[in-house]
């Protein structure tokens, strides 16, 4: 799923200018850093304009679940929840930066991670800190900041999907500590979703203190140290960066910072079902909060968004036979490995195989793929029986029917 660096240097995706926005339709989601938010000595001075803004801003996306980090006071956040009216939810970390637990002053001053979600989507909500008995995991992610997940079942129209939302906040810095530290944390929250959430619909946002493209770090190499997670992987469980694209796009998350560090990835199971090309930098928030920037009044960052199809509709595209799109399968029926033949060029193409029952089995993208080509699609093993192949573009998808012996 995951593509080189040459393969993104050569086939870079088309970034349009317009801002992907909610939809009843869709599942929609906002990773936000929100500077210290209601601090009384760090961030926007004015903590009050701080949670108006945040109100306008929310209200404004009206996204389904938000992912907010640098959430400080618990009195500001129950305004904030409060005044978008009753259909929200919120849930706060209860741990943070040297706290394991509510009560201290490292706790009440600290940078929490949280929840805001709408109820009416939401049901079946449980909560609770990743990593949370590694010592390792406590250095590595800012002496306690740990990954935050929410599991919930999600309901859009009639459909309802079991997901796994996870929040991250970064260790911070750019020295060659702060790197290693990053690495290590990405590489053991990797491991620890391949071990308990090998098959679960996954997506990783938040403040990643990192560019996915490259380090920030200026004494550690290229590489991003999130490389872990975001690498061309050959094993069962990989995730699929959304906002990478935007950071070879030269885009900013930052108000002040010249890279996108705030970042949605999504793993394999889930990728089906996001929105092609849906996962923006929402700096369009200015139309509400016009000072946003010039004041620094609010973050020095800006809301991060992506949205879902929970119906696997991911465009609203035609369907077209396999012979207009130029694609054929074989041999087919098959025993082992099946061939993909494209006579035209495809870009910005998802590739997916799936069983009878709808349960996507693999899925691949490639940024274009020249007519001509000859490829095999990523296939488990699989036992006798009926699965579909779906080619799918920004302008058509098609569906072959694969028969295996």
């Amino acid at each position: 799923m995951k593509r080189s660096l040459l393969a993104l240097l050569l086939y870079p995706l088309t970034i349009t200018h317009l801002h992907a926005q909610s939809s009843s339709a869709t599942l929609d989601v906002v990773g936000w850093n929100i500077e210290w938010f209601g601090s009384a000595t760090d961030g926007p001075a004015n903590d009050n304009l701080q949670r108006e803004n945040a109100k306008k801003i929310i209200r404004y996306l009206d996204a389904d679940i938000y992912g907010l980090v640098e959430m400080v006071d618990t009195v500001q956040i129950r305004r904030l929840v409060d005044s978008l009216g009753s259909n929200y939810a919120y849930i706060i970390s209860d741990f943070c930066s040297n706290a394991t637990a509510p009560g201290s002053a490292a706790w009440r001053n600290g940078q929490k991670l949280m929840f805001l979600y709408k109820k009416n989507i939401f049901s079946n909500v449980k909560t609770r800190g990743l990593l949370r008995s590694s010592t390792e995991a406590y250095t590595n992610w800012a002496s306690g900041r740990f990954p935050f997940l929410l599991n919930a079942d999600v309901t859009i129209g009639s459909i309802t999907k079991n997901i796994n939302f996870i929040v991250i906040h970064g260790k911070a810095g750019s020295t060659s500590s702060d790197y290693d530290r990053r690495w290590l944390g990405a590489q053991e929250l990797k491991d620890t979703l391949d071990q308990q959430f090998p098959n679960s619909m996954n997506i990783i946002f938040g403040d990643f203190n990192d560019a996915l493209n490259q380090t920030i770090s200026s004494n550690s190499g290229p590489e991003s140290s999130y490389k872990p997670i975001i690498a061309d992987s050959t094993d069962a469980d990989h995730y699929k960066s959304i906002t990478l694209p935007l950071a070879y796009a030269g885009q900013s998350s930052m108000t002040t910072f010249p890279n996108v560090i705030d970042n949605h990835v999504i793993s394999n199971e889930l990728t089906p079902y996001y929105v092609l090309n849906s996962a923006k930098i929402r700096t369009d928030i200015t139309a509400v909060v016009p000072d946003f920037v010039t004041a620094d009044n609010t973050s020095d960052h800006y809301p991060v968004f992506s949205n879902y199809s929970l119906a696997g509709l991911i465009t609203s595209v035609p369907n077209i036979p396999p012979s207009e799109a130029g694609v054929t399968a074989y041999p087919n029926p098959f025993h082992g490995n099946i061939s993909v033949k494209a006579a035209k060029t495809l870009t910005d193409v998802q590739v997916s195989v799936s069983d009878i029952s709808g349960r996507v089995l693999s899925v691949r993208s490639y940024r274009i793929i020249p007519a001509g080509t000859v490829f095999q699609p990523d296939l488990p093993p699989l036992s006798a029986g009926i699965y579909f192949l779906r080619i799918e573009t920004k302008q058509y998808r098609t569906v072959i029917k694969l028969i295996r012996l």
